[in-house]
């Protein structure tokens, strides 16, 4: 209000200026709330798949226009909206997740139950509206398994506390061969668990591997509150690419137990691959299944993640997941970037306001 009384020089439109600034104030708190939280990958299992048929709905509309005598009237439009097929799975979770009629398909020649119909409630619908549905058959080798988008407050992230990480820029990890999160958007409706470095050679990451700690994540994600991630890379970057490594993901998020392997390249085609080192990081306090996959590695060289997956499910007790609650008296701080971009925000949402203010007095 009293920058756009001194550009402006009246206050006639004071309750506007009021309003403008409890809207720009309202929209700078949402952005701080926004910009502060880290996202993490949050798992869980499809319960149910469903299809729903197509239909057709009814919509009544009425519309203002004016006659040739320049009055106005109402008139009632009634127009007729497709809805086209829709597939979808629902997670333990209680989220939705969309899938591919080809996947629903699948799932259904999978699982051992049968198809029941039903008959979703559509407004409006005239025509259409059926669908079906198939229960999980709870069958731990038939899990349909999925990894969606979750955001938490991470008080660490941009506080001067000895917890904080240096920060590593793309351009260098790159160069010493560190990798990145998984994007969401990729083949199927889950992400890959199992990652290699861009300087690991003649080592194939299976189908089989990434099923194996999937399974893991969405079976006990919910539950455990967990989702772990196995990264390999070539032994001789040593165990250093690790700490790099957890640099580089700033310690993990908070449900995270990240699982650094050095491999040993096969020296045929029919050989096995091995593990020359492991280290495991997370956030626990007390760090027992980090410990025991490294000493689970350790006593077997050879790079079996099937065989690390099976281990997991009988000592899946050892996770205890850190509070991210803990640090929370730290306080809630912005990083220098994050501050810049907050203040350039700032200040185009205050000349917007003196801008509009302008324009009415104008008018």
């Amino acid at each position: 209000m009293a920058v756009t009384y001194i550009v402006v020089g009246v206050t006639e439109w004071w309750p506007l200026y009021l309003i403008l600034a409890l809207i720009a104030e309202m929209a700078v708190v949402w952005a701080v709330y926004r910009v502060r939280r880290d996202r993490e990958y949050l798992s869980g299992y499809a319960t149910a798949i469903y299809h729903h048929e197509p239909w057709t709905e009814r919509v009544v509309q009425y519309v203002p226009y004016t006659d040739s005598r320049g009055k106005t009237h109402t008139r009632r439009v009634v127009t007729y909206v497709h809805h086209p097929d829709e597939w979808f799975c629902e997670l333990n979770t209680e989220e939705c997740i969309d899938i591919a009629a080809e996947s629903y398909y699948d799932i259904c020649n999978m699982w051992t139950t049968e198809e029941e119909q039903i008959y979703p409630p559509h407004t409006n619908c005239v025509a259409g509206g059926g669908g079906q549905r198939l229960l999980f058959d709870d069958d731990y080798e038939h899990l349909v398994t999925a990894t969606y988008e979750g955001l938490y407050i991470n008080y660490v992230r941009d506080s001067n506390s000895i917890f904080r990480h240096e920060e590593i820029s793309d351009k260098e990890a790159a160069t010493i061969g560190l990798i990145e999160y998984p994007p969401f958007e990729g083949e199927g409706i889950d992400v890959d668990a199992v990652l290699a470095s861009p300087m690991l050679k003649g080592v194939e990451v299976t189908s089989s591997m990434q099923r194996a700690i999937q399974c893991i994540n969405g079976y006990y994600g919910a539950e455990a509150e967990i989702h772990i991630f196995v990264l390999l890379f070539d032994a001789t970057q040593g165990i250093a690419a690790a700490m790099k490594q957890r640099q580089y993901w700033h310690g993990g998020n908070k449900n995270e137990l990240v699982v650094c392997l050095g491999i040993e390249p096969a020296s045929d085609a029919a050989a096995m691959h091995e593990v020359a080192w492991c280290k495991a990081f997370s956030w626990c306090d007390a760090p027992q299944l980090d410990n025991a996959t490294e000493s689970w590695f350790i006593e077997h060289r050879r790079l079996d993640i099937e065989g690390y997956a099976k281990w997991l499910r009988d000592n899946i007790n050892l996770w205890h997941r850190k509070s991210f609650k803990d640090f929370k008296y730290m306080g809630k701080r912005l990083s220098p970037r994050r501050t810049l971009m907050l203040s350039i925000f700032t200040l185009v949402v205050s000349a917007l306001a003196v801008v509009m203010a302008l324009a009415m007095t104008v008018w």
